[in-house]
């Protein structure tokens, strides 16, 4: 299988903001059309990228470790809620809700 090139099409854009310093972006399609008061159009630039040959088991190795990265980071964020959750409860089961005389409070 032979590896694929295709164009890309680059627009460098610079901003405008008065209130920031010029920074300069890249996109593939050009900013200055859609948000003309944020960017200027400062250069293109075509430049052909190499696509590597793929084999479909190739692929779906790809898509296999992608999933197992979303399976770890969806778990990391559910335990994290989780241990929030708990936090909650054991505060909530803390709270004694009994008369104290004033002469307890240690302030």
């Amino acid at each position: 299988m032979e590896a694929l090139t295709i164009p890309v099409t680059i627009y460098v854009m610079a901003t405008t903001n008065p209130y920031l310093p010029t920074s300069y972006h890249s996109f593939t399609c050009d900013m200055s059309q859609q948000y003309p008061d944020l960017y200027v159009l400062v250069t293109t630039k075509t430049i052909e990228v190499a696509i590597p040959a793929l084999e479909p088991i190739d692929i779906i190795g790809m898509q296999v470790n992608a999933l197992r990265a979303k399976k770890e980071k969806i778990s990391a964020e559910a335990k994290k809620e989780l241990g929030v959750i708990e936090d909650q409860i054991q505060q909530l089961l803390c709270i004694d809700h009994s008369p104290i005389e004033e002469s307890d409070v240690p302030f």
